[in-house]
């Protein structure tokens, strides 16, 4: 059967147009459908990601995209104590998703690829050779493959999902060269709440919660004094890990889509470009040599960078998600007895459990979670590293 593509991608957030950029470079056939009428809006992400992964990515932090670069975290509890984590260099970046999702589209429009905005994938169907999608205005669409990248819309763990909510807002009494990073259950049930400068007077602030996003965020922006948000915007945060299997005959889920995101903070710019690259691989050897298999070359090789990280991140979230404001108070007293109020670590941002035990040492980060969580966190651990 005659397909009219290569790949579909559905959906043109950050992986899908990742993908797209990527996949069209190597001279495939690529077309995407975005459902809103604009790329990049609405804005549901932070944008953080470290200097590093942007360069493993092969993107550079330009001008257009770069909003902000960090050297230091600071992390409040329920009532305000502080801990201050330095790394040793501003590697910790603030990206304009608007702009490097426009960026990603206008590359990959240029390197021969077709997207189209408000444009809704309605329905699927495949059969053994091809695949086929039907829009929202009933049009059909045929193609090779589709690679799924809608985000929560195709998410199957619907347990694993927060309610995020970010605005722009002027701030003051804050360091402006610092990510500010608040625990408080009654603010951010089961999440956090940040404040991320982009200059000196304006800067992302934002939460995520289990329920009632919009009465979380004002009394957040009350208690931290901030007035005056602007661009406000209410979007899905997922924490549940990545689902089982990424690929569904001859469809593929890539980013959000797939759980492609850090369980304890929802960030997936990394975690879902790494898997745009090696989806684009995947299909490169595919529609070269139908032989090569996607699982092996996509799956599989996913799994075997991220799945250790993962479990790692979902087995803290689990810790984290029985703790009340009381443990937070504790955890704070106890790290600052042991290292200040100031830290100063090499850590990779974006495989923070791993690096934060190899930081901190295997024994040191024990005798800190069962002061906290008891003797329990040892059996749960033993499942990850050797103790």
């Amino acid at each position: 059967m005659s397909t009219d593509t290569d790949v579909l991608v559905a959906g043109g957030g950050f992986s899908g147009l990742f993908f797209a950029k990527e996949l069209s470079k190597k001279g495939f056939a690529v077309r995407v459908f975005e459902e809103h009428n604009e790329i990049g809006h609405p804005n549901k992400c932070s944008g953080v990601v470290s200097l590093n992964s942007l360069k493993k990515l092969g993107l550079l932090p330009t001008e257009r995209y770069l909003q902000n670069r960090f050297s230091k975290i600071m992390f409040y509890s329920p009532s305000a104590s502080k801990i201050l984590l330095n790394f040793s260099s501003p590697d910790i970046l603030v990206l304009n998703r608007y702009e490097i999702d426009n960026f990603l589209a206008e590359e990959a429009t240029k390197n021969g690829a077709e997207l189209s905005i408000s444009s809704r994938i309605k329905d699927v169907y495949q059969d053994i050779s091809s695949i086929r999608v039907k829009l929202a205005d009933e049009k059909t669409v045929s193609s090779k493959y589709l690679v799924d990248a809608r985000g929560v819309t195709s998410y199957t763990n619907k347990e694993g999902i927060y309610n995020g909510i970010q605005s722009y807002a002027l701030y003051k009494n804050f360091e402006p060269d610092c990510m500010h990073v608040f625990f408080d259950k009654k603010i951010a049930q089961n999440f956090f709440a940040w404040l991320i400068p982009i200059d000196e007077y304006v800067a992302k602030v934002g939460l995520g919660t289990k329920s009632q996003p919009i009465e979380s965020f004002n009394n957040f922006l009350s208690k931290i004094n901030v007035k005056l948000p602007f661009n406000r915007n209410i979007a899905p945060i997922i924490v549940g890990g990545p689902i089982e299997h990424f690929i569904e005959g001859r469809m593929l889920h890539v980013g959000d889509s797939a759980g492609q995101t850090k369980p304890t903070t929802g960030g997936g710019i990394y975690f879902g470009g790494v898997a745009s690259l090696l989806a684009s691989e995947a299909f490169e050897n595919k529609l070269q040599n139908q032989g090569s298999s996607l699982v092996k070359d996509y799956e599989k090789k996913w799994f075997s960078k991220f799945k250790k990280e993962t479990e790692y991140m979902k087995l803290a979230r689990t810790y984290f998600e029985k703790m009340e404001n009381y443990d937070i108070e504790k955890l704070f007293t106890t790290i600052k007895s042991s290292y200040s109020d100031q830290i100063n670590l090499e850590m990779d941002y974006d495989f923070h459990i791993s690096s934060l035990i190899k930081s901190l040492g295997v024994k040191s980060f024990l005798s800190i979670a069962m002061k906290i969580f008891g003797t329990s966190v040892k059996a749960s651990l033993k499942k990850f590293i050797y103790i």
